[in-house]
């Protein structure tokens, strides 16, 4: 327990757990994260078509042979463990925005946290594709000493309140005496 001065116009401290915001994905970063992975499906799908119809021409088989359906039904459990993936990963994803550091957790079967200081960020982008600017989402890249973390999905508000934060609590570079 914490105790402060007795002065009646002393404000008292705030807990420093009580700073951290917790943001899980809405409907919007829902409906990014199953978008994204219905285009990186279809992306690893059309190999498997195109392979299947270059079988059945090359070597000028019947549609029925079981080579170029068995090449298809790969194609298509790849385009399905890609929705899969819209769907659960948004569930088990979150970013907490702490007033010192920002930590993603992420990870279906095995959970990840990653902390990022705020002194110890070398850059920050922003990204945001057509897709994004239509939901009004953006991407936030940070890169520090030790890696980096990707947030997705991120709404515009909370990414420039990490940026506002991580300026805040950088280091003052001594300026060059000429």
């Amino acid at each position: 327990m914490r105790r402060g001065p007795a002065t009646p116009d002393a404000q008292p401290q705030p807990d420093p757990n009580a700073e951290w915001l917790v943001r899980r994905p809405g409907p919007r970063e829902r409906r990014w994260f199953l978008l994204h992975a219905l285009f990186r499906g279809l992306f690893w799908t059309i190999p498997f078509v195109v392979v299947a119809l270059l079988w059945i021409f090359w070597f000028e088989v019947k549609f029925t042979n079981l080579i170029p359906i068995g090449i298809l039904l790969l194609g298509l459990l790849m385009l399905l463990l890609h929705i899969i993936w819209g769907f659960v990963f948004p569930r088990k994803w979150q970013v907490s925005i702490g007033p010192r550091e920002v930590m993603v957790e992420r990870g279906m079967l095995w959970v990840t946290q990653v902390f990022v200081s705020y002194d110890r960020v070398q850059q920050i982008d922003k990204v945001s594709t057509p897709i994004m600017s239509n939901l009004d989402l953006t991407e936030l890249v940070i890169f520090s000493a030790a890696g980096g973390v990707r947030i997705y999905a991120l709404d515009p508000d909370d990414a420039d309140l990490i940026e506002r934060r991580v300026r805040a609590n950088q280091p003052l570079v001594p300026q060059k005496q000429r």
